[in-house]
Order: C-alpha cells, then sequence, then structure tokens
C-alpha cells in the first residue's frame, strides 16, 4: 500500500467514526464516499485536490450526517440516565462483591458454617463460591443491583433501533 492509499485510508476512516449512522447505512455511504474519491483519482484529481474540496473529516462527516439525516440515530435525553444506572449498579456489584468476599472470608475462618472458594485464574473467568446463610438486606441489595444491570442493558440494546 503506498503512502497516498494509507493516507486516503486514514482520511476515510476517519469521516467514518463522525458518521451517525446505523452500521448498514454507514457502510452504504461510506463505500460511495470511496468509490466517488476513487472516481476522481482517476478522472485526473490529485489527492491534494480531492482533500481540499471535501475539506477536514469532520467537516466531511457534518456534510454525510446532514444529507443522511433521516437516517441517523435518535438521541434519547434518558441515555445519560441509564448510562449512570449502569455505571452505579457495576460499582454497587464491584463494591459489595468486595466487602461479601472479605465478609465471607472472616466469618469462614471462625464459623465452620461458611465457606469461600475461588475458582479459576489471571488467563481467564473467575467464579467465587460463598456458603453461608445470606441475610435478607444483602439478597434486596443484589436484587437491586442485579434488576439495575437488567434495565441497562435492555435500553442500550433497544436504543439503536
Amino acid at each position: 500500500m503506498t503512502e497516498q492509499q494509507k493516507k486516503m485510508k486514514k482520511y476515510c476512516n476517519a469521516v467514518e467514526r463522525r458518521l451517525n449512522l446505523p452500521r448498514d447505512v454507514r457502510t452504504r455511504v461510506m463505500n460511495d464516499f470511496a468509490s466517488s474519491i476513487a472516481a476522481r483519482r482517476e478522472a485526473g484529481e490529485t489527492d491534494e485536490a480531492i482533500f481540499a474540496e471535501l475539506g477536514t473529516p469532520r467537516e466531511a462527516a457534518a456534510v454525510l450526517n446532514e444529507q443522511m439525516k433521516e437516517y441517523a440515530y435518535r438521541k434519547s435525553p434518558w441515555r445519560w440516565a441509564a448510562l449512570a444506572a449502569v455505571i452505579l449498579g457495576g460499582l454497587m456489584i464491584a463494591y459489595n462483591g468486595l466487602v461479601g468476599l472479605l465478609t465471607h472470608a472472616l466469618n469462614a475462618a471462625i464459623n465452620s458454617n461458611s465457606s469461600v472458594g475461588i475458582i479459576g485464574g489471571a488467563d481467564g473467568p473467575v467464579a467465587i463460591f460463598v456458603t453461608s446463610n445470606p441475610s435478607v438486606e444483602g439478597l434486596l441489595v443484589w436484587l437491586l443491583v442485579l434488576a439495575t444491570g437488567l434495565i441497562g442493558w435492555w435500553y442500550f440494546s433497544h436504543m439503536r433501533e
């Protein structure tokens, strides 16, 4: 690949990153965009002239987004609230997991009724098994965390439809 081809590929990738379109529409638009650049090259235009006319990648993407605005994603005002809920849910899982693991590890040292088992390692997924009598408060917190995660997953999976 020549330097000119690398430069054009980098330019097209930068334009594509800035498009606010669904994947199939974005792919079609970028194929047309690349075809028009190739046709202009075959017609004898230099890359510098093509770049000068198209502008920066941000400007070219803005023009394409404006032309294809009926296909653009609609941005929900609730997306940040959902993102915050998912982040808080993840933080709660991490915090409760750490505190729960430490608590149950101490209980295991004191009581013979509970135990902690860790399966896995640095090269793969880790599973932590804790056996003891769960408290009602702990179960409610885990249910809240699970519900928050499920709501966030549903919201973000259906957001782009």
